[in-house]
């Protein structure tokens, strides 16, 4: 029998995850340090439609959309949702 792949790609896993846990009214991102900045890693709906976007840097994020409401990404927590979603 062939082997089959599936690709499901999930863009809001780690901002879904934080905020089923932590609910947020209005835009949310979580952030990630890179050297001496902090960069937006996940944003929830509501941000992206302020034009917010993954990778920007969170200075710029905030001067687009003030009442941006962050928490710094917990990995750890993002790889656990992802094993827990491959054992299904």
């Amino acid at each position: 029998m062939a082997r089959r792949l599936l690709s499901i790609w999930f863009p809001r896993l780690a901002s879904d995850t934080s905020l089923r846990k932590r609910p947020v009214e209005g835009p949310f991102a979580l952030t990630l340090r890179s050297g001496n900045s902090d960069h937006l890693h996940c944003v929830s709906p509501l941000a992206q439609a302020h034009g917010l976007a993954r990778g920007m840097a969170l200075a710029d994020a905030r001067a687009i959309c003030p009442d941006l409401a962050t928490r710094p990404a917990e990995l750890a927590r993002e790889a656990a949702a992802l094993a827990g979603l491959r054992r299904w």
